[in-house]
């Protein structure tokens, strides 16, 4: 593979560059540049996603493996930085662009085209695309499910209009394209499972590493906590990055616990990887996301469970859940003897009394609007906001709940397509069931645990990462199969 792979095999710099994208050492470069420049504005952040640009067109032309992609694919949105006020989402009415420069936003545009329009060449020139398309997949009839029912959205109701069409054909391209290219790509490739895990958890840390990041600069300029000593609260609208706001930075970090674990349990280096996933629900309660701070807590309790009875590493994940145990129960026991009660403390974490900002209204409103359109529901353009609200922008106007969203916007049809899904996601969790099968698939069930009160299946990041660690589970459950027969 490799489109001159004549010059990879008779020069050596460019081979030893080659063999350097397939270690691990490439996603950690990847990773820090996706730091340096999420922390910077455009005078910084743009220069250096045109040096990950490069990367990337370095492996269309040279490359041998097709895994070193999934680096650029689940890290290079997240060195996005800010050329505004972190306030500037809320201040805009939720404008998805508020964050960017106009300059910046052409250059963003440029790359887009330039290393996606290369990495569709490449994976057309070596046959991936032709072999994404001829192979039955698991996924398969969900996806297309998905995709009917996101293109029929609202047809018939009130508000249809040609914005439904341009809606549902985004979130048909982004569920569908990343789960059968990446399909199709890692089929011949050596390990990819294991790499991919490598780029989830170099994704989830450039988004921790940034929140650190902005938090020491909040506490500098003492914002950080508000409030008085008696009755604190954590300055949340300042957490906003140039690419999301504390709910989609949270849930980013929280993603790589699954794939942590998967290294924990199989890898070297079990230490680092196990603790990774204490870091990534410190940073959930850093800023105290609620939908994050429930679902890593959960994934990682069960995570840690099996892999306590099964694998390699299990005996020292056993020493380290202990520890880690330990040290939270003394944690906390400082917390309410020294810093304040645990009434305090629940206020604190926002999780004192039942808090729905809005949500309640949003779901109401969906529901009534399959009951008006229950066949192919309101559509995308509808939406659960009235006019004249705040945030009107296609995201923020869903309903905040995939189990609301799925009938609110695309009826009886959408319903079916959500459990033609859910029953090949079902199917393939348990056939040959294995632990490193589970712990995959634990990426896009929390995508789905998240979406309960926010719209995370929707998002095209989060799409991303769906689809490339079905593609992934997928591609261990063949492997799996293969070895037993």
């Amino acid at each position: 593979m490799g489109i001159f792979a004549e010059w990879r095999e008779k020069v050596p710099f460019i081979k030893g560059l080659v063999n350097a994208q397939k270690t691990v050492w490439y996603p950690v470069l990847f990773a820090a540049l996706c730091i340096l420049g999420g922390i910077n504005n455009y005078t910084v952040y743009i220069p250096v996603m045109w040096v990950l640009i490069a990367f990337s067109l370095f492996s269309v032309l040279f490359t041998d493996d097709n895994k070193v992609f999934l680096t650029p694919l689940c890290m290079i949105y997240f060195a996005i930085g800010c050329d505004t006020d972190p306030g500037a989402f809320g201040q805009t009415g939720g404008e998805l662009l508020s964050f960017m420069s106009d300059d910046a936003l052409k250059h963003i545009i440029a790359m887009g085209i330039v290393g996606v329009g290369a990495f569709v060449i490449r994976l057309f020139v070596d046959g991936s695309i032709a072999r994404a398309l001829k192979k039955h997949r698991g996924f398969t009839w969900g996806i297309i499910a998905m995709d009917v029912a996101f293109m029929l959205n609202g047809i018939g109701s009130p508000t249809y209009n040609t914005a439904n069409i341009g809606y549902g054909a985004l979130l048909a391209m982004g569920f569908t394209v990343v789960y059968f290219f990446v399909s199709g790509m890692i089929e011949n490739s050596e390990d990819p499972i294991t790499y991919g895990c490598y780029a989830m958890v170099g994704t989830a840390y450039i988004a921790l590493m940034q929140t650190f990041t902005l938090a020491w600069r909040l506490h500098l300029e003492g914002n950080l906590i508000l409030g008085t000593p008696e009755d604190p609260y954590l300055n949340r609208g300042a957490f906003a990055l140039g690419w999301g706001v504390s709910t989609v930075i949270a849930a980013v970090f929280v993603l790589g616990i699954p794939a942590a674990m998967y290294l924990a349990k199989n890898r070297k280096g079990s230490l680092f990887t196990y603790l990774s996933c204490v870091l990534f629900i410190f940073g959930a309660f850093l800023i105290i996301t609620r939908s994050a701070m429930i679902v890593s807590v959960g994934s990682f309790v069960i995570c840690t469970l099996v892999c306590c009875v099964r694998g390699k590493n299990k005996k020292a994940i056993r020493v380290y859940a202990i520890i880690v145990l330990a040290m939270t129960v003394i944690t906390v026991a400082y917390i309410l003897n020294n810093v304040m009660t645990l009434e305090k403390l629940l206020a604190f974490l926002r999780i004192d009394e039942y808090r729905d900002s809005g949500r309640g209204a949003l779901w109401k409103d969906g529901l009534e609007d399959f009951k008006n359109a229950p066949f192919f529901g309101a559509g995308f353009n509808d939406g659960g906001y009235p006019d004249g609200a705040g945030y009107k922008n296609f995201y923020s106007n869903m309903y905040h709940c995939i189990l609301v969203q799925m009938p609110g916007a695309m009826g009886i049809v959408g319903c079916i397509a959500i459990l033609v899904h859910f029953f090949e996601l079902a199917k393939t969790f348990f056939k040959n069931f294995s632990v490193d099968k589970m712990l995959l698939l634990f990426v896009p069930l929390m995508i789905i645990g998240m979406s309960l009160l926010d719209n995370f299946f929707f998002y095209l990041e989060f799409q991303i990462f769906y689809g490339v660690f079905l593609a992934l589970a997928e591609k261990q459950s063949e492997q799996r199969e293969l070895s037993c027969e």
